[in-house]
């Protein structure tokens, strides 16, 4: 099998993608493909948004928002604007996730002023601690297809 690397694109949340053609010997087909490199403290996001299918994805961002989050490749974000669907939040929750955020806020600025690439997403160290987080049950990659 042939590659070849095509160009490589980075962006702000520090994901490097390589998108390439691949040739088998003696077929003219080619083949996309796209590599991504993901920095260490968003890899686990990276695992759940690209072993699961389409509808694993759906609901996990669904679960995620209804919840007050942003979920995509690159982390778990608190929301910041509604999306259409309002949901009716309990004083208590308010609560919770404010202080959640504020916290997580002035960790960022901690890390931000020490040099550390700040950002407003949680950290897991693995897909497990992310689906906990989101209340989904946990699945091994293999069974990520629903």
């Amino acid at each position: 099998m042939n590659f070849m690397q095509k160009f490589a694109q980075g962006t702000d949340s520090g994901v490097d993608t390589y998108f390439g053609l691949c040739t088998y010997p003696g077929h003219e087909l080619q083949h996309c493909i796209d590599l991504k490199v993901y920095p260490r403290d968003i890899y686990a996001f990276g695992l759940i948004a690209w072993t699961g299918n389409d509808v694993l994805n759906r609901r996990l961002r669904l679960l995620a928002e209804s919840k007050g989050f942003r979920l995509d490749d690159t982390g778990l974000f608190p929301a910041t604007h509604g999306s259409g669907g309002k949901r009716v939040m309990s004083l208590y929750e308010f609560v919770v996730l404010s202080l959640v955020y504020m916290v997580h806020l002035a960790l960022a600025c901690i890390f931000q002023l020490h040099g550390t690439r700040a950002s407003a997403s949680f950290k897991f160290n693995t897909e497990k601690e992310g689906f906990d987080f989101l209340g989904f049950p946990w699945l091994e990659p293999h069974e990520r297809n629903l």
